[in-house]
Protein backbone atom coordinates (compact mmCIF):
# COMPACT_ATOMS: atom_id res chain seq x y z
CA UNK A 1 0.00 0.00 0.00
CA UNK A 2 1.07 3.45 -0.46
CA UNK A 3 1.34 6.31 1.97
CA UNK A 4 0.46 10.11 1.19
CA UNK A 5 0.21 13.14 3.12
CA UNK A 6 -3.03 15.14 2.29
CA UNK A 7 -3.94 18.35 3.31
CA UNK A 8 -7.67 20.36 2.84
CA UNK A 9 -6.16 23.67 4.02
CA UNK A 10 -6.39 26.09 1.03
CA UNK A 11 -5.42 29.89 0.57
CA UNK A 12 -5.54 31.98 -2.61
CA UNK A 13 -3.83 35.20 -2.32
CA UNK A 14 -1.49 37.82 -3.99
CA UNK A 15 1.75 39.15 -3.03
CA UNK A 16 4.54 41.60 -4.95
CA UNK A 17 7.84 40.37 -3.95
CA UNK A 18 10.35 42.75 -4.20
CA UNK A 19 11.87 43.79 -7.91
CA UNK A 20 15.56 44.74 -8.59
CA UNK A 21 16.75 47.53 -11.35
CA UNK A 22 20.10 47.32 -12.64
CA UNK A 23 21.13 50.27 -10.33
CA UNK A 24 24.71 48.91 -9.95
CA UNK A 25 24.79 48.10 -13.98
CA UNK A 26 26.96 50.88 -15.87
CA UNK A 27 23.82 50.99 -18.11
CA UNK A 28 20.43 51.75 -18.11
CA UNK A 29 17.53 52.14 -20.58
CA UNK A 30 17.38 52.89 -24.04
CA UNK A 31 21.58 53.21 -23.79
CA UNK A 32 23.44 52.96 -27.12
CA UNK A 33 26.73 51.36 -25.99
CA UNK A 34 29.46 50.76 -28.81
CA UNK A 35 32.39 48.25 -27.47
CA UNK A 36 35.27 49.45 -29.35
CA UNK A 37 38.35 47.18 -30.14
CA UNK A 38 39.95 44.51 -32.48
CA UNK A 39 39.72 41.09 -33.71
CA UNK A 40 38.52 39.88 -30.27
CA UNK A 41 36.22 42.33 -30.00
CA UNK A 42 35.16 41.62 -33.26
CA UNK A 43 34.79 38.20 -32.80
CA UNK A 44 32.01 39.35 -30.23
CA UNK A 45 31.88 36.08 -27.87
CA UNK A 46 32.41 38.40 -24.53
CA UNK A 47 29.91 41.48 -25.36
CA UNK A 48 27.06 39.04 -26.72
CA UNK A 49 27.12 37.36 -23.19
CA UNK A 50 27.02 40.86 -21.51
CA UNK A 51 23.56 42.08 -24.02
CA UNK A 52 22.31 38.50 -23.83
CA UNK A 53 22.66 39.10 -20.04
CA UNK A 54 20.89 42.49 -20.02
CA UNK A 55 18.35 41.41 -22.24
CA UNK A 56 16.79 38.51 -19.82
CA UNK A 57 18.06 39.92 -16.36
CA UNK A 58 16.16 43.49 -17.29
CA UNK A 59 13.61 42.80 -20.34
CA UNK A 60 12.03 46.17 -19.05
CA UNK A 61 14.98 48.30 -19.67
CA UNK A 62 16.20 47.94 -23.89
CA UNK A 63 19.47 49.41 -24.39
CA UNK A 64 21.18 48.76 -28.07
CA UNK A 65 24.95 47.07 -28.39
CA UNK A 66 26.90 47.78 -31.61
CA UNK A 67 30.07 45.91 -32.57
CA UNK A 68 33.17 48.44 -33.51
CA UNK A 69 35.51 45.95 -33.45
CA UNK A 70 38.13 45.60 -36.38
CA UNK A 71 40.15 42.58 -36.62
CA UNK A 72 43.86 43.77 -36.66
CA UNK A 73 42.85 47.30 -35.22
CA UNK A 74 45.61 49.02 -33.68
CA UNK A 75 44.82 52.68 -31.06
CA UNK A 76 45.81 54.53 -34.41
CA UNK A 77 43.54 52.94 -36.65
CA UNK A 78 40.81 53.38 -34.03
CA UNK A 79 41.44 57.34 -33.77
CA UNK A 80 40.93 57.16 -37.97
CA UNK A 81 37.09 55.30 -38.13
CA UNK A 82 35.75 57.35 -34.90
CA UNK A 83 33.56 59.47 -36.48
CA UNK A 84 32.38 57.35 -39.34
CA UNK A 85 32.11 54.21 -37.30
CA UNK A 86 31.57 54.65 -33.89
CA UNK A 87 30.27 58.25 -33.02
CA UNK A 88 27.88 57.60 -36.19
CA UNK A 89 25.98 55.14 -33.42
CA UNK A 90 25.12 58.10 -31.69
CA UNK A 91 26.27 56.06 -28.96
CA UNK A 92 25.41 56.53 -24.92
CA UNK A 93 28.59 55.03 -24.03
CA UNK A 94 32.07 53.56 -25.49
CA UNK A 95 33.44 50.18 -24.15
CA UNK A 96 37.03 50.44 -25.47
CA UNK A 97 39.98 47.54 -25.44
CA UNK A 98 42.79 47.63 -27.36
CA UNK A 99 46.90 46.39 -26.84
CA UNK A 100 47.18 42.84 -28.84
CA UNK A 101 48.25 44.38 -31.93
CA UNK A 102 49.73 47.89 -30.97
CA UNK A 103 52.33 46.32 -28.91
CA UNK A 104 53.79 44.63 -32.45
CA UNK A 105 54.02 40.77 -31.77
CA UNK A 106 56.57 40.71 -34.72
CA UNK A 107 58.98 42.35 -32.29
CA UNK A 108 58.96 39.23 -30.45
CA UNK A 109 59.00 36.27 -33.01
CA UNK A 110 62.74 34.32 -32.46
CA UNK A 111 64.03 35.67 -36.13
CA UNK A 112 63.90 39.41 -34.82
CA UNK A 113 66.94 39.75 -32.13
CA UNK A 114 66.92 40.92 -28.71
CA UNK A 115 69.28 43.86 -29.39
CA UNK A 116 68.65 47.65 -28.03
CA UNK A 117 67.28 48.49 -31.35
CA UNK A 118 64.74 46.13 -31.29
CA UNK A 119 63.86 46.62 -27.20
CA UNK A 120 63.50 50.11 -28.71
CA UNK A 121 60.86 49.07 -31.06
CA UNK A 122 58.96 47.75 -28.52
CA UNK A 123 59.03 50.57 -25.90
CA UNK A 124 58.16 52.69 -28.82
CA UNK A 125 54.89 50.72 -29.49
CA UNK A 126 54.07 50.78 -26.23
CA UNK A 127 54.73 54.89 -26.22
CA UNK A 128 52.64 55.14 -29.04
CA UNK A 129 49.78 53.12 -27.98
CA UNK A 130 49.68 55.04 -24.85
CA UNK A 131 49.48 58.43 -26.44
CA UNK A 132 46.57 57.04 -29.14
CA UNK A 133 44.34 55.74 -26.38
CA UNK A 134 44.70 58.79 -24.37
CA UNK A 135 43.22 60.77 -27.12
CA UNK A 136 40.58 58.37 -27.45
CA UNK A 137 39.34 58.67 -23.94
CA UNK A 138 39.61 62.57 -24.65
CA UNK A 139 37.92 62.60 -28.05
CA UNK A 140 34.98 60.25 -26.72
CA UNK A 141 34.83 62.54 -23.28
CA UNK A 142 34.51 65.56 -25.24
CA UNK A 143 31.89 64.38 -27.17
CA UNK A 144 30.26 63.50 -24.06
CA UNK A 145 30.29 59.85 -24.26
CA UNK A 146 30.55 57.92 -21.53
CA UNK A 147 33.86 55.69 -21.36
CA UNK A 148 34.61 52.10 -20.34
CA UNK A 149 37.91 51.14 -20.09
CA UNK A 150 38.80 47.28 -20.66
CA UNK A 151 41.99 46.22 -19.78
CA UNK A 152 43.41 43.77 -22.49
CA UNK A 153 43.16 40.01 -22.64
CA UNK A 154 46.07 37.88 -22.25
CA UNK A 155 48.70 36.57 -24.82
CA UNK A 156 49.31 32.78 -23.49
CA UNK A 157 52.98 32.76 -23.06
CA UNK A 158 52.98 29.80 -21.19
CA UNK A 159 50.85 27.07 -22.95
CA UNK A 160 52.59 24.09 -23.98
CA UNK A 161 51.22 24.59 -27.29
CA UNK A 162 51.84 23.61 -31.04
CA UNK A 163 51.90 27.69 -31.96
CA UNK A 164 54.86 29.82 -31.92
CA UNK A 165 55.67 31.34 -28.75
CA UNK A 166 56.03 34.88 -28.92
CA UNK A 167 57.47 35.36 -25.39
CA UNK A 168 57.52 38.67 -23.69
CA UNK A 169 53.98 39.74 -25.58
CA UNK A 170 51.84 38.73 -22.44
CA UNK A 171 54.43 41.31 -20.64
CA UNK A 172 53.95 43.94 -22.85
CA UNK A 173 50.05 43.31 -22.82
CA UNK A 174 50.64 43.71 -18.62
CA UNK A 175 52.35 47.19 -19.16
CA UNK A 176 49.26 48.40 -21.03
CA UNK A 177 47.04 47.40 -18.32
CA UNK A 178 48.47 48.64 -15.93
CA UNK A 179 48.37 51.88 -18.11
CA UNK A 180 44.65 51.57 -18.75
CA UNK A 181 44.40 51.51 -14.63
CA UNK A 182 46.53 54.99 -14.26
CA UNK A 183 43.80 56.28 -17.14
CA UNK A 184 41.03 54.65 -15.56
CA UNK A 185 42.16 56.89 -11.88
CA UNK A 186 43.64 59.95 -13.87
CA UNK A 187 40.03 59.92 -15.72
CA UNK A 188 37.57 58.51 -12.81
CA UNK A 189 36.61 55.90 -15.69
CA UNK A 190 35.51 52.12 -14.63
CA UNK A 191 37.97 49.48 -15.98
CA UNK A 192 37.04 45.70 -16.53
CA UNK A 193 40.27 43.62 -15.44
CA UNK A 194 40.91 40.91 -18.15
CA UNK A 195 44.17 40.48 -18.10
CA UNK A 196 44.25 39.52 -14.47
CA UNK A 197 41.40 37.22 -14.22
CA UNK A 198 42.59 35.48 -17.16
CA UNK A 199 46.36 35.08 -16.23
CA UNK A 200 45.42 34.06 -12.80
CA UNK A 201 43.06 31.53 -14.33
CA UNK A 202 45.76 30.16 -16.96
CA UNK A 203 48.53 29.62 -14.09
CA UNK A 204 46.00 27.33 -12.22
CA UNK A 205 44.99 25.87 -15.03
CA UNK A 206 48.58 25.08 -16.41
CA UNK A 207 49.29 23.99 -12.70
CA UNK A 208 47.27 20.36 -13.75
CA UNK A 209 47.63 20.63 -17.36
CA UNK A 210 50.41 22.41 -19.13
CA UNK A 211 49.09 22.17 -22.44
CA UNK A 212 45.90 24.23 -20.87
CA UNK A 213 44.73 27.79 -21.96
CA UNK A 214 42.29 30.58 -21.48
CA UNK A 215 42.82 31.70 -25.35
CA UNK A 216 42.49 29.47 -28.07
CA UNK A 217 45.65 27.50 -29.75
CA UNK A 218 46.76 30.44 -31.28
CA UNK A 219 47.75 31.71 -27.63
CA UNK A 220 45.24 35.29 -28.27
CA UNK A 221 41.92 34.98 -29.11
CA UNK A 222 39.70 33.21 -26.50
CA UNK A 223 37.21 30.37 -27.23
CA UNK A 224 33.73 30.45 -26.46
CA UNK A 225 34.70 29.39 -22.52
CA UNK A 226 37.04 31.87 -22.40
CA UNK A 227 34.28 34.26 -23.39
CA UNK A 228 32.28 33.55 -20.71
CA UNK A 229 35.23 34.11 -18.00
CA UNK A 230 35.01 38.07 -20.17
CA UNK A 231 31.93 38.33 -19.59
CA UNK A 232 31.87 37.79 -16.00
CA UNK A 233 34.24 39.44 -15.44
CA UNK A 234 32.77 42.63 -16.96
CA UNK A 235 29.19 42.11 -15.31
CA UNK A 236 30.75 42.00 -11.70
CA UNK A 237 32.51 44.75 -12.76
CA UNK A 238 28.90 46.23 -13.30
CA UNK A 239 27.60 45.08 -9.76
CA UNK A 240 24.87 43.60 -11.25
CA UNK A 241 21.96 41.45 -9.14
CA UNK A 242 22.95 37.94 -8.13
CA UNK A 243 19.30 36.72 -8.48
CA UNK A 244 17.22 36.60 -11.32
CA UNK A 245 14.70 35.70 -8.94
CA UNK A 246 13.80 34.30 -5.45
CA UNK A 247 10.99 32.24 -4.88
CA UNK A 248 10.75 31.16 -0.91
CA UNK A 249 7.21 29.68 -0.12
CA UNK A 250 6.86 30.49 3.22
CA UNK A 251 4.44 29.66 6.61
CA UNK A 252 2.44 32.60 6.20
CA UNK A 253 2.04 35.14 3.18
CA UNK A 254 3.29 37.67 5.02
CA UNK A 255 6.45 35.62 5.46
CA UNK A 256 6.26 34.84 1.81
CA UNK A 257 5.83 38.45 0.51
CA UNK A 258 8.98 39.49 3.41
CA UNK A 259 11.62 37.34 1.54
CA UNK A 260 10.76 36.93 -2.16
CA UNK A 261 12.78 38.68 -4.93
CA UNK A 262 12.04 40.28 -8.49
CA UNK A 263 8.40 38.06 -8.91
CA UNK A 264 5.20 38.40 -8.83
CA UNK A 265 3.72 35.51 -6.39
CA UNK A 266 0.02 34.59 -7.09
CA UNK A 267 -2.82 31.82 -6.36
CA UNK A 268 -1.05 29.97 -3.59
CA UNK A 269 -2.82 26.57 -2.30
CA UNK A 270 -1.91 23.49 -0.50
CA UNK A 271 -3.25 20.63 -1.86
CA UNK A 272 -3.01 17.38 -1.36
CA UNK A 273 0.04 16.31 -0.66
CA UNK A 274 1.84 19.39 -1.82
CA UNK A 275 1.75 23.05 -2.79
CA UNK A 276 0.34 24.73 -6.05
CA UNK A 277 0.99 28.51 -6.96
CA UNK A 278 1.65 30.78 -9.74
CA UNK A 279 4.57 33.08 -10.19
CA UNK A 280 5.66 36.17 -12.73
CA UNK A 281 8.90 36.42 -12.58
CA UNK A 282 10.67 39.56 -14.02
CA UNK A 283 13.33 38.26 -15.40
CA UNK A 284 15.07 35.49 -17.35
CA UNK A 285 17.76 33.23 -16.23
CA UNK A 286 20.80 33.35 -18.39
CA UNK A 287 20.90 30.52 -20.65
CA UNK A 288 23.96 28.88 -21.34
CA UNK A 289 24.76 26.84 -24.78
CA UNK A 290 26.43 23.66 -25.03
CA UNK A 291 30.20 25.06 -25.68
CA UNK A 292 30.50 27.26 -22.36
CA UNK A 293 29.80 25.04 -19.46
CA UNK A 294 33.79 24.75 -19.25
CA UNK A 295 33.47 28.32 -18.79
CA UNK A 296 31.44 27.52 -15.73
CA UNK A 297 34.16 25.69 -14.11
CA UNK A 298 36.73 28.72 -14.58
CA UNK A 299 34.33 31.14 -12.83
CA UNK A 300 30.96 31.02 -10.56
CA UNK A 301 28.74 32.15 -12.95
CA UNK A 302 25.79 30.68 -12.04
CA UNK A 303 26.04 31.67 -8.03
CA UNK A 304 26.90 34.97 -8.26
CA UNK A 305 25.13 35.90 -11.63
CA UNK A 306 22.39 33.37 -12.41
CA UNK A 307 20.59 32.27 -9.26
CA UNK A 308 16.82 31.65 -9.90
CA UNK A 309 16.23 30.25 -6.80
CA UNK A 310 13.21 28.27 -5.68
CA UNK A 311 12.88 27.13 -1.74
CA UNK A 312 10.22 25.64 0.37
CA UNK A 313 12.22 25.35 3.40
CA UNK A 314 9.01 23.79 5.68
CA UNK A 315 8.12 20.92 3.44
CA UNK A 316 7.51 17.42 5.74
CA UNK A 317 9.82 15.04 4.89
CA UNK A 318 10.07 12.95 1.77
CA UNK A 319 10.69 13.44 -1.83
CA UNK A 320 8.38 16.02 -3.84
CA UNK A 321 8.13 16.25 -7.76
CA UNK A 322 8.14 19.80 -9.24
CA UNK A 323 6.48 20.47 -12.28
CA UNK A 324 6.05 24.17 -13.96
CA UNK A 325 3.36 24.59 -16.75
CA UNK A 326 2.72 20.72 -16.20
CA UNK A 327 6.48 20.29 -17.33
CA UNK A 328 7.87 17.89 -15.10
CA UNK A 329 11.16 19.36 -13.83
CA UNK A 330 12.82 16.91 -11.62
CA UNK A 331 11.90 14.92 -8.28
CA UNK A 332 13.54 16.74 -5.10
CA UNK A 333 13.75 16.02 -1.53
CA UNK A 334 12.83 18.08 1.19
CA UNK A 335 16.06 19.17 2.09
CA UNK A 336 17.01 20.35 -1.59
CA UNK A 337 13.74 22.52 -1.58
CA UNK A 338 14.91 23.95 2.19
CA UNK A 339 18.99 24.80 0.65
CA UNK A 340 17.39 25.89 -2.57
CA UNK A 341 16.72 24.66 -6.43
CA UNK A 342 18.58 27.13 -8.52
CA UNK A 343 16.14 27.05 -11.32
CA UNK A 344 18.78 28.06 -14.06
CA UNK A 345 20.18 25.23 -13.72
CA UNK A 346 17.28 23.48 -15.90
CA UNK A 347 17.31 23.95 -19.30
CA UNK A 348 13.90 22.35 -19.50
CA UNK A 349 11.90 24.86 -17.87
CA UNK A 350 9.76 27.13 -19.99
CA UNK A 351 11.95 29.94 -18.41
CA UNK A 352 14.66 28.91 -19.58
CA UNK A 353 13.33 27.42 -23.11
CA UNK A 354 12.21 31.71 -23.65
CA UNK A 355 15.69 32.84 -22.61
CA UNK A 356 16.87 30.15 -25.30
CA UNK A 357 14.39 31.97 -28.13
CA UNK A 358 15.92 35.28 -26.90
CA UNK A 359 19.46 33.95 -27.71
CA UNK A 360 17.99 32.58 -30.79
CA UNK A 361 16.48 36.41 -32.15
CA UNK A 362 20.16 37.59 -31.13
CA UNK A 363 21.87 34.94 -32.71
CA UNK A 364 20.64 36.39 -35.60
CA UNK A 365 21.79 40.03 -35.00
CA UNK A 366 25.14 39.08 -34.50
CA UNK A 367 25.18 36.85 -37.41
CA UNK A 368 24.24 40.05 -39.37
CA UNK A 369 26.73 42.29 -37.66
CA UNK A 370 29.03 39.95 -38.32
CA UNK A 371 28.46 40.35 -42.35
CA UNK A 372 28.80 44.35 -41.41
CA UNK A 373 32.06 44.21 -39.75
CA UNK A 374 33.36 42.27 -43.02
CA UNK A 375 32.40 45.41 -44.74
CA UNK A 376 34.22 47.56 -42.54
CA UNK A 377 37.35 45.29 -42.34
CA UNK A 378 37.57 45.98 -46.18
CA UNK A 379 36.83 49.65 -46.87
CA UNK A 380 38.72 50.65 -43.42
CA UNK A 381 41.94 49.20 -45.04
CA UNK A 382 44.36 51.78 -46.14
CA UNK A 383 44.42 49.89 -49.64
CA UNK A 384 41.02 50.17 -50.14
CA UNK A 385 40.88 54.13 -49.91
CA UNK A 386 43.68 53.85 -52.89
CA UNK A 387 40.87 51.42 -54.92
CA UNK A 388 40.27 53.95 -58.14
CA UNK A 389 36.38 52.18 -58.63
CA UNK A 390 34.88 51.23 -55.16
CA UNK A 391 31.66 51.36 -56.81
CA UNK A 392 32.60 48.52 -59.30
CA UNK A 393 32.56 45.54 -56.62
CA UNK A 394 34.31 43.25 -59.05
CA UNK A 395 36.68 45.97 -60.24
CA UNK A 396 37.31 46.41 -56.65
CA UNK A 397 37.89 42.69 -55.96
CA UNK A 398 40.47 42.41 -58.99
CA UNK A 399 42.38 45.71 -57.44
CA UNK A 400 42.16 44.32 -54.50
CA UNK A 401 43.37 40.89 -54.75
CA UNK A 402 46.57 42.55 -56.38
CA UNK A 403 47.23 45.26 -53.45
CA UNK A 404 46.41 42.55 -51.09
CA UNK A 405 48.52 39.97 -52.15
CA UNK A 406 51.26 42.42 -51.81
CA UNK A 407 50.17 43.15 -48.66
CA UNK A 408 49.45 40.32 -46.97
CA UNK A 409 50.43 37.52 -49.33
CA UNK A 410 48.27 34.53 -49.29
CA UNK A 411 46.91 34.63 -45.84
CA UNK A 412 43.19 32.74 -46.14
CA UNK A 413 41.67 34.96 -43.73
CA UNK A 414 42.28 38.18 -45.62
CA UNK A 415 41.01 36.24 -49.06
CA UNK A 416 38.14 35.06 -47.17
CA UNK A 417 36.92 38.41 -46.16
CA UNK A 418 37.03 39.97 -49.35
CA UNK A 419 35.13 37.24 -50.94
CA UNK A 420 32.43 37.46 -48.19
CA UNK A 421 32.75 41.41 -48.91
CA UNK A 422 31.37 40.96 -52.01
CA UNK A 423 28.46 39.01 -51.56
CA UNK A 424 27.05 41.15 -48.06
CA UNK A 425 28.16 45.01 -49.45
CA UNK A 426 25.43 45.06 -51.32
CA UNK A 427 23.10 44.16 -48.63
CA UNK A 428 24.66 46.68 -46.41
CA UNK A 429 21.59 48.55 -45.54
CA UNK A 430 19.06 46.09 -45.63
CA UNK A 431 21.41 44.48 -42.68
CA UNK A 432 21.52 47.65 -40.44
CA UNK A 433 17.37 48.13 -41.11
CA UNK A 434 17.39 44.67 -39.74
CA UNK A 435 20.00 44.71 -37.06
CA UNK A 436 17.89 47.69 -35.65
CA UNK A 437 14.34 45.34 -35.57
CA UNK A 438 15.97 42.31 -34.15
CA UNK A 439 18.08 44.87 -31.21
CA UNK A 440 14.25 45.82 -30.22
CA UNK A 441 12.56 42.49 -30.87
CA UNK A 442 15.07 40.34 -28.26
CA UNK A 443 13.65 42.60 -25.64
CA UNK A 444 10.11 41.57 -27.24
CA UNK A 445 11.08 37.80 -27.05
CA UNK A 446 12.14 38.24 -23.37
CA UNK A 447 8.59 39.99 -22.12
CA UNK A 448 8.21 37.88 -18.93
CA UNK A 449 5.10 35.84 -18.30
CA UNK A 450 3.13 34.17 -15.34
CA UNK A 451 4.00 30.33 -14.66
CA UNK A 452 2.36 27.53 -12.50
CA UNK A 453 4.24 25.64 -10.29
CA UNK A 454 3.26 21.72 -8.48
CA UNK A 455 4.90 20.85 -5.48
CA UNK A 456 3.88 17.58 -5.23
CA UNK A 457 5.02 14.87 -2.35
CA UNK A 458 6.17 11.57 -3.63
CA UNK A 459 4.54 8.33 -1.97
CA UNK A 460 6.59 5.70 -1.12
CA UNK A 461 5.76 2.33 -0.43
CA UNK A 462 5.20 0.07 1.94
Amino acid sequence: MTKSICCTFLIFYTAFCFSQTNTGSLFKKNDRVCFVGNSITDIGGFHHNILLYHVTRFPDQPLSFFNCGISGDETGAILNRIDTDILIHQPTHVVIMAGMNDVQIYLYVPWVTSNADTLQQRRNAIDIYKVNYEKIINIFLSKNVKVILEKPTIYDQTAVLPAYNSFGVNDALKICADFIGDMAVKYNLPVVDYWTIMNNINKEMQQKDPSATITGPDRVHPTSPGFLVMAYQFLKSEKVPQYVSKIIIGKSITESSKKNLNCEFNSFKKICGGISFSVKEMALPFPVIDDQPDGLKLVPFESELNLELLQAPDLKSGQYQLTIDDKMIGTFSDAQFKEGINLADFSETPQYKQAMEVRDKLTKLWNLEANLRTIHFIEYDPYFKTCPDKDNLYAAKTYLDSVFTLKYGSQSYIKAQLEKYLSVKPKEKEFETECDILRKEAFQVAQTKEHRFLILHQPTDK
